[in-house]
């Protein structure tokens, strides 16, 4: 898409402007979950719950602009406006969480229970000023612990085909005033389709989730939180020459994630200093025995990382025309990993350590201005700048700029893979958004997008094989669609729709997994005891890797773009008791994820919840 076409998209829709009287923000405020924006999503517990969605992924998938692909070995992949897993920063209840021992610092989200999930918020470009180097391509913020501290007790169960089965427990204990404990436990198994099409082999799955956290309410707000996941995975592999997936006998993947979380913020000290702390260990294994699928040798691999995190916000300043915001931020992350092939272990560990700011002042009561900068250093070299500015105009209106910095994670430094070459990566993004209030029942959301990347690390051949490398140039620019109505007080539609042309300049190819064009459609209907939900989800064709010239020479092809369809409905029995079921994939077609890795064809589960 041309830099004309994304100016005139702004053109057409400069008429719809309309006065602010608020000061903004680098975070679009959205205060309605049906009217989200084109530039920030957010997903609340009455849509998580309704959307009756079996993962997080699943969910996320039918926002504009996300798209899922999923491969053996390494977490689902998610891109945000052509960024990848490796430029998108997941905050669990505001604390950095992720395997430090992954090539893109990500975990899979998929390991969560999505019943313990109260609110999601995505925000979209480059957060690296008020959030780091991970944030270069949005942020995930989930949350799930309860806004109030009231007693409530819950029992949530669903089973389904390919011997789904799933169970949680959850309460909230009040014990004083203003604090209180909340406990939430799960654990789930499921048979999958292999992901080879025409396969007949199925896959077992089973993972295990406990959290528990005591909480503060009032004038100080804090929590303590303890978390706790476990999963197992029988696994296909792929093939190294032609890069297709192919079935695997007792080939399993084992993750576990154990951390400690708290935060604290004095509401009536000066400043409101708030203080957050993180400790998360991650263990990740991959072991495979002699057998029919794999011949020649015992395949064994033992990942460990520990990530430390810790943050401090000050607001030494804010009233209704101007806002500062200070903090620091430290990261710790470490890797080791053991080869039973007899490769050399590895040990190693990188430090990072942030200064913020940022400033919001209302020029006008039509104009509002935001500013920020942040630097930050990695291990013992120079601290380097980044810088993001908004202009808020007439409420409706929103332009951003914004540079990026990224360090590479330790696996693309020191694992087989890895290139202890690697330069950081660095971005530079502008983007404008415009919200067109039709009605107060109808909202139109666009937003023209343009990405910049210099050393962009990606997966390519070299003479010893594959390994990291970086990529000199890259872009990705494109426009972003949403449209919300509430046809009636007990309905809500919402159409999303993404083009978007990412880049690897250097080589003039497409980058990898990313469609150029992708949507989706959910309505939902509510009736007296009755709500029931209608998806369609679509993506355009992807470049992916389809095999290999020779070891070191990969030959990229496009696969197909897809489309499919869920449903779901839920009966509320009585105000302790809903009824309800999920249908996936109602039109029973496979599709591409990556490269010969297929979706699940049709299935479907029931449930029930349980609240007293």
């Amino acid at each position: 898409m041309k830099n004309s076409m994304i100016l005139a998209t702004v053109l057409l829709l400069s008429p719809a402007l309309k006065a602010q009287e608020t000061p903004p923000s680098f975070e679009t405020v959205v205060e309605d979950v049906v009217f989200n924006t084109s530039s920030k999503v957010v997903l609340d517990e009455k849509l998580i719950k309704d959307s009756r969605a079996p993962d997080i992924t699943t969910l996320l998938s039918s926002q504009a602009n996300i798209t899922i692909a999923n491969r053996p070995f390494q977490p689902n992949s998610i891109f945000i406006r052509g960024s990848d897993a490796a430029h998108i920063l997941i905050l669990v209840d505001g604390i950095p969480y992720y395997d430090s021992s992954s090539a893109m610092r990500s975990f899979n989200l998929n390991s969560m229970d999505i019943k313990s999930i109260r609110r999601i918020e995505i925000i979209k470009g480059a957060q690296t000023t008020l959030y780091g180097g991970q944030a270069l391509g949005g942020v995930i913020k989930i949350e799930t612990l309860p806004q109030t501290l009231e007693s409530k007790n819950g029992l949530q169960v669903r089973a389904g085909q390919f011997d789904l089965s799933d169970a949680s427990v959850s309460s909230v204990i009040p014990t004083v005033e203003n604090q209180g404990v909340f406990v939430h436990v799960q654990a789930g198994q499921s048979r999958t389709e292999s992901p080879v099409l025409d396969s007949k082999k199925m896959y077992d799955h089973s993972k295990a989730n406990g959290e528990a956290a005591y909480m503060w309410r009032g004038p100080v707000q804090a929590y303590l939180k303890a978390q706790y996941q476990n999963e197992k995975n029988d696994s296909p592999t792929s093939s190294f020459m032609t890069n297709k997936i192919v079935d695997a006998d007792d080939f399993v993947q084992k993750s576990e994630q154990t951390a400690v979380h708290s935060s604290v913020r004095l509401n009536e000290i000066l400043w409101n200093p708030q203080l957050t702390l993180g400790a998360q260990n991650s263990k990740r294994s991959f072991d495979q025995p002699i057998n029919a699928t794999n011949p020649t040798a015992v395949v064994g691999e033992d990942y460990g990382a520990n990530l430390r995190s810790a943050r401090v916000d000050l607001t030494p300043w804010k009233s209704d025309l101007f806002g500062v915001h200070l903090g620091l931020s430290y990261l710790y992350e470490d890797l080791s990993a053991d080869y039973i092939d007899g490769r050399p272990r590895i040990d190693q560990f990188a430090e990072q350590r942030g200064l913020f700011a940022k400033v919001d002042y209302q020029l006008s009561p039509s104009f509002q201005l935001s500013v920020g900068g942040r630097a930050e250093n990695w291990a013992d070299r120079d601290p380097v700048s980044t810088y993001q500015v908004g202009l808020t105009a007439f409420q409706n209106t929103k332009l951003e700029f914004a540079t990026g910095y990224k360090v590479p994670s330790l696996f693309q430094l020191y694992s087989t893979y890895g290139n202890s070459d690697l330069k950081e990566e660095k971005s530079t993004q502008y983007s404008v958004t415009q919200d067109i209030p039709l009605s107060e029942n109808q909202n139109i959301s666009v937003t023209a997008f343009s990405s910049e990347y210099s050393n962009l690390i990606v997966i390519q051949g070299s003479a010893t094989g594959l390994r990291y490398a970086n990529v000199n140039k890259s872009k990705t620019q494109g426009v972003e669609f949403a449209y919300s109505v509430r046809p009636s007080e007990s309905s809500s539609l919402l159409l999303t729709y993404g083009y978007q042309e990412p880049k690897d300049t250097d080589n003039n190819r497409w980058l990898s997994l990313r469609p150029l064009v992708n949507g989706s459609v959910r309505y939902t209907h509510y009736w007296n005891e009755h709500a029931a939900t209608l998806e369609v989800l679509a993506a355009g064709e992807r470049i992916d890797m389809i095999g290999r010239s020779s070891p070191t020479v990969p030959v990229y092809g496009s696969i197909p773009g897809y489309a499919t369809a869920n449903a779901a409905y839920t009966y509320k029995w009585n105000e302790e008791l809903s009824l309800y079921t999920r249908l996936n994939n109602l039109l029973n077609t496979r599709q591409q994820e990556s490269f010969s890795y297929y979706s699940q064809s049709f299935n479907a589960y029931v449930g029930a919840d349980y609240w007293f």
